[in-house]
């Protein structure tokens, strides 16, 4: 009986293989109520590797690039609104030195530092 009703759920396509790729770590940045607001305030982080801040908080903020306030510069990510219990991931960056703020609460500032060699995630 057990071998039928397996036979007949493959048969049916009820069968769901296991994902066959991981998902990569990411570096956790923690929005914060008080200073340093960005938890960790300055984070380096491999070229490529995901990037997420989780808000916490009971406010709105927002993760955007200072080059997005600079003409000529590129502006890299804006998170938009990110809510409270909310988060905001970036899949990767480029190398490079990337200085952020909360538009919503311009004193709070953080920076990402990308590298084209291996950094361990700070999940």
């Amino acid at each position: 009986m057990k071998t039928r009703m397996i036979i007949a759920i493959l048969s049916l396509g009820l069968f769901t293989a296991w994902p066959t790729t991981a998902t990569p770590p990411y570096t956790a940045i923690i929005i914060d109520s008080g200073s340093p607001y960005f938890v960790p305030r300055s984070a380096t982080v491999s070229s490529g590797s995901p990037i997420r801040w989780d808000n916490p908080t009971a406010t709105e903020h927002t993760i955007t690039h200072l080059g997005c306030f600079e003409d000529g510069n590129a502006c890299a990510f804006d998170s938009g609104i990110v809510l409270p219990s909310g988060s905001f991931t970036l899949p990767g960056l480029a190398p490079g030195h990337y200085p952020y703020l909360c538009r919503i609460h311009p004193i709070m500032h953080g920076v990402i530092t990308v590298t084209d060699t291996f950094v361990p995630s700070q999940l």
